[in-house]
């Protein structure tokens, strides 16, 4: 582990380091609390030898032979003999044993003096104990060094300084007790988060996925508390972090093999929960969204959520195809009309729930319905059940062109993960990659790429409020033509007071995408039956109307002149009956004539119109810019 590694740990196991000191502090604070309060007192004695002698002499010998003295009367102060003569003196009720235990002796290093504390629970006793001590000590010095005859001892101990009653306890330490508990339990608390970050085996990124699989991570999801409650990307900002997750994994997928793509994927996991339906359902969404044929099929017929995700009716669908009880239009579900762009999403839900799913997906039937769906489709998207449980994927998986396993981070073990992928490889699969799900947005495990909200549209960069309800007005576009503001049910234009004005709406084409290229290459404005520049001989539009007189017309609805493009989908603003040619209202005094209403466009022009442009061919009207 390197430097940051530790750091990681530390910030990702924070809480578990709090709690460690939390718990050291108040341990700290109970034991002092608990423990019993104890007053020391001291009394100090003097060990001397009396000047038998005259001269320098002698009173250096008596001072070598009271130093020597000194350290072995430090061990006698607490001996049994002085401890009863205590006892008897002051008349306590204990034991010459308990007595040795409160009684600490010590020389002063390099001089003659000896001090004996006393400790106990009360102050006062304390001090009478140490004064007694004191007493009997120097009693029994004089006994012990008293020579034969008259003579003087040749060694005596005298009390020099009594002791002194305590006013404060010297045991607990409350300060001290707290610091101690704090650092032991700081101490537990980091080595607890790195035993923790040792013995975890989840998956935390894509390096561990790389190292349980040797598959590439094509996508990193982030966890979104929204998820829940709308599980579709359809339903989230479209420039969430959460929407370009599913980009990337769209365009990942188109370029894992240029040549010989997946078309027939299967997106399972190891164990549930671990968000492949959720990730199967968005990933079918973004590909339409680019302008793809999505069928999106429930294959796990042990547990079927379509019905909550999506909305679909479950009672039949791939379980009645395969036992040829309906057939497959008959259960193909569109779905997301308006919301999935210019592509299509067809549902196949599971159908009745059968008492043998593992031997219904490994039949020739279905391999047989894979292949029909491969020629009708641009992509076949498969959610199976998880591997490790059940069989189900595994058996699948020979049918199909790609497996997908998704991971959710922080919950898969690496060891789940290897399992699942050695069960695919004993038969052969082909995998394409992993997906990391609910990765962290926040904390130490995040990651930088997944904070795309912050690369969002911003507010001097955003459409202007005109062109944003101009947009607003069209969400389904690219899905189907859309009619023109004022017409009717049947397609044909109302006269809008005087005027008599038709509204010019730009309808987006529903045609392959081979289609669109090759209109794009072949006139470079994507329109059929007119030379490159769109006019005829006269130098103006075919479609166009002329006047009575032969000039051409006024563009209708505001339109700008050829040469400029629209996004498709966008539906011109028509002019307000007696605008100026600004846009900015009437004029006053003078009386608009009426013009000549333009034909409502047919299905056919609607058909062949490239997305941008008006039905007869001329360039849609741009939209105020706002600037």
């Amino acid at each position: 582990m390197e430097l940051r590694d530790y750091v990681r740990v530390l910030r990702r196991s924070w809480m578990l380091i709090v709690a460690f000191v939390v718990l050291g502090g108040a341990l700290a604070v109970a034991a002092t609390w608990r423990t019993t309060k104890q007053y020391a007192a001291s009394v100090t004695m003097v060990v001397s030898s009396p000047d038998s002698t005259e001269g320098a002499a002698g009173a250096y010998q008596g001072s070598l032979l009271s130093q020597q003295r000194v350290k072995s009367y430090a061990n006698l102060v607490s001996s049994d003999r002085v401890a009863s003569a205590v006892i008897d003196r002051l008349h306590l009720k204990t034991t010459p044993e308990d007595l040795r235990g409160q009684i600490v002796a010590a020389a002063v290093p390099d001089t003659v003096l000896l001090k004996a504390t006393v400790r106990d629970r009360e102050p006062g006793q304390a001090r009478a104990i140490a004064d007694a001590v004191g007493s009997e000590f120097s009693r029994a010095v004089a006994q012990i060094e008293a020579p034969s005859g008259d003579r003087p001892p040749s060694v005596r101990v005298s009390v020099w300084e009594r002791a002194k009653l305590p006013d404060s306890p010297v045991s607990p330490q409350p300060t001290r007790n707290v610091a101690l508990g704090i650092l032991l339990g700081l101490i537990l608390g980091i080595s607890a988060s790195i035993i923790r970050f040792r013995l975890d085996t989840s998956i935390s990124g894509p390096d561990d996925a790389a190292d349980a699989t040797n598959l590439p991570n094509l996508a990193t999801i982030g966890y979104d508390t929204d998820t829940v409650r709308r599980p579709l990307i359809t339903d989230a900002r479209p420039h969430s972090a959460r929407a370009e997750a599913f980009r990337q994994l769209r365009t990942n997928l188109q370029f894992v093999d240029v040549d010989a793509g997946p078309r027939s994927i299967i997106i399972t996991s190891s164990l549930p929960g671990e968000g492949k339906t959720t990730t199967a359902c968005n990933l079918a969404i973004s590909l339409a969204q680019s302008g793809h044929r999505v069928c999106l099929i429930e294959g796990d017929l042990r547990r079927p959520a379509f019905g909550s995700y999506l909305g679909v009716e479950s009672a039949a669908g791939l379980t009645s195809v395969l036992i040829g009880a309906a057939d497959l239009d008959d259960v193909l579900q569109p779905w997301g009309e308006g919301r999935v762009g210019a592509g299509k999403v067809e549902v196949l839900a599971s159908g009745p729930v059968p008492p043998n799913p593992s031997e219904l997906l490994g039949s020739k039937n279905m391999a047989e319905l894979i292949e029909l769906l491969h020629s009708r489709f641009d992509y076949v998207l498969i959610d199976a059940p998880p591997l490790l449980p059940v069989t189900d994927a595994a058996v699948l998986a020979t049918r199909t062109d790609g497996v997908l396993l998704v991971a959710r981070v922080g919950r898969t073990r690496c060891e789940q993960l290897r399992r699942a992928t050695d069960a695919l490889r004993a038969v052969d699969a082909r995998m394409v990659g992993t997906v990391l799900n609910m990765v962290p947005t926040k904390g130490p495990d995040a990651y930088f790429y997944g904070q795309y909200s912050s690369y969002g549209p911003r507010g001097r960069h955003a459409r202007s409020s005109a062109e944003r309800s101009v947009l607003a007005s069209a969400p389904d576009a690219g899905v189907r033509p859309a009619q023109p503001h004022g017409a009717g049910s049947d397609g044909s234009s109302r006269a809008t007071g005087s005027a008599a004005r038709a509204t010019v709406s730009v309808p987006a084409a529903r045609q392959p995408a081979e289609s669109r290229r090759g209109n794009a290459g072949g006139s470079g404005r994507g329109r059929s039956g007119r030379d490159g520049s769109g006019r005829d001989g006269s130098g103006r539009d075919k479609d166009e109307p002329s006047r009575a007189d032969g000039s051409p017309s006024e563009p209708v609805g505001g339109a700008v002149p050829a040469g400029t493009r629209e996004p498709a989908g966008v539906t011109a603003p028509a002019p307000r009956a007696g605008a100026d040619s600004g846009g900015r209202g009437p004029r006053r005094g003078a009386a608009q004539p009426p013009g000549p209403a333009r034909p409502a466009a047919t299905a056919d022009d609607s058909a062949s119109a490239e997305p941008g442009t008006a039905p007869g061919g001329q360039d849609a009207a741009r939209p105020p810019s706002g600037r």
